[in-house]
């Protein structure tokens, strides 16, 4: 018997993970984080309903938080096997997971501070009995606030990845195996065909990861693993097209030419990995066409900066136009007046810059890091730009900017809106619904059985109901804990 369980990523975009077990073995694909929710941290704490340390094998798709992000907790449990993933996807995890787990360190010890002032304040002429059940209360507070995992655990958890390169098939338990496809999403994202040979059948169950878009730069574009017996298909934008890219490129450079006229800054959220150096790219290549003068351009996240690396040390992975410019001695992802900020001073100090600089700064949905500064000193001011790239959680910062708010809360102050706010959907990592439909047709002649994932329900009902008129695919819609018998 062949069952595919789901414990992320089952009508919500995030906390992607699925659990496939035979007679003979269990695999996961992916354990990433809940993010966004006012529930997140709680789900994030929920383990999936298996046994973690007899898993047999881990297949991760790509290294974005809500796919990686928990990967340390097996170890926690007991986890002794491998992580297969392309090196360069190991490479990224590496960066991803030491920044979660330490700025899960620092928030933890930033809320024990708060809550040490705020408790001398309570227990001030309490009697002894309410001070006492007052100190149960906040130790049952910090047991749930602790860190989900320890720097030291991530350093234990990385012996675990196994490299595999595109197109290479290899056995990761028994009777299973599993082969990589370019996804096109981020620096080493996969699809997966993962073979299950159960007695005399042989099936195939396809995870699609997130299938980026036809034409973005620098990574090639994603492949189809055919043929599959089950689909598990992404659906992130199910309900909607992205603008084309060529008019997002096109709005972009009108976006950078307004704020160079009326001497305002730039400022996109971008998350570290893709969206960033995608971005980067765009306006390198702006320049290099003579479009736009030379313009102080700063990317103001270290784990950003560690990731650009990452894809100057990946060339293997580049598209017909990266490989280009790398023939003309040319780097994709530099130009004159780049530069890269490396310490908390000089982030700060672009704050002190009133005007004509473009920040590109993590994280992209502005739940926290280095850009909550940047959108607190720039969003009062009316020549300033605030430009979102990439999809917006429900619950986020960035997504009630893009909800057009007047007034926003950033550290606890509320910051009146002035600034001009841009939603650039084209730059999108992932596909939209006629990109998802045209990845899904070399599949239509084996007629998967077909789940859609990592989508809200919007979006799945939408992509269901093209699909379905389509390809005369029918789509189930998974939630969290159900169990599919294959």
């Amino acid at each position: 018997m062949i069952q595919l369980a789901f414990y992320g990523a089952a009508g919500e975009v995030t906390g992607s993970c699925y659990v496939l077990s035979t007679d003979r073995a269990q695999v996961m694909v992916d354990m990433g984080m809940f993010q966004g929710e006012k529930d997140a941290d709680e789900k994030n704490r929920r383990l999936p309903a298996v046994e973690l340390g007899k898993l047999d094998a881990v297949v991760l798709t790509h290294a974005h938080l809500d796919h990686c992000g928990r990967l340390p907790l097996l170890v926690q449990h007991g986890y002794r096997g491998r992580i297969h993933c392309t090196a360069a996807t190991a490479d990224v995890a590496e960066i991803i997971l030491r920044d979660s787990a330490y700025l899960q360190k620092e928030d933890y010890e930033r809320a024990l501070r708060h809550r040490g002032n705020h408790k001398r304040q309570k227990n001030h002429g309490a009697s002894n009995h309410k001070q006492s059940r007052n100190n149960i209360q906040e130790r049952n507070r910090s047991d749930r606030e602790a860190p989900l995992y320890t720097e030291q655990e991530v350093e234990r958890l990385l012996p675990h990845f196994s490299p595999l390169g595109y197109g290479q098939t290899a056995a990761i338990a028994e009777g299973i195996s599993i082969t990589l496809f370019d996804a096109g999403h981020i620096l080493g994202a996969s699809s997966v065909r993962m073979t299950i040979q159960d007695g005399e059948r042989t099936m195939n169950v396809v995870f699609s990861g997130d299938v980026g878009p036809v034409g973005a730069p620098i990574l090639r574009d994603p492949r189809t693993p055919a043929p599959a017996d089950v689909l598990l298909l992404e659906s992130t934008y199910g309900d909607r097209d992205h603008r084309s890219l060529d008019a997002t490129r096109d709005e972009l450079l009108a976006i950078l030419k307004q704020a160079e006229a009326s001497h305002g800054n730039v400022i996109i959220p971008a998350f570290a990995v893709g969206r960033t150096q995608d971005i980067v790219f765009h306006i390198g290549e702006f320049i290099r066409a003579g479009k736009l003068d030379p313009t102080p351009v700063i990317i103001d996240s270290p784990m950003a900066v560690s990731v650009t690396q990452l894809y100057a040390r990946h060339t293997q992975v580049y598209d017909e136009r990266a490989v280009e410019l790398l023939h003309q001695q040319m780097k994709p992802l530099s130009f004159p007046g780049v530069r890269f900020t490396h310490s908390v001073e000089e982030s700060k100090g672009l704050n002190d810059v009133k005007g004509g600089q473009v920040i590109v700064s993590a994280n992209g949905m502005c739940t926290g890091g280095r850009i909550l500064h940047h959108l607190r000193h720039n969003l009062p001011d009316p020549n300033a730009h605030v430009v979102i790239v990439g999809y917006q959680g429900n619950g986020t910062l960035g997504r009630r900017l893009v909800d057009g708010a007047k007034f926003v809360s950033i550290f606890g102050n509320d910051i009146k809106v002035r600034a001009k706010t841009h939603t650039l959907g084209g730059f999108s990592a992932h596909a939209g619904q006629t990109g998802l439909a045209n990845w899904v047709e070399p599949l239509q002649s084996s007629n998967p059985r077909l789940f859609l994932t990592h989508g809200e329900d919007g979006p799945r009902r939408e992509l269901a109901n093209v699909l379905q008129k389509r390809y005369a695919l029918s789509a189930t819609f998974p939630q969290y804990g159900n169990i599919a018998t294959l």
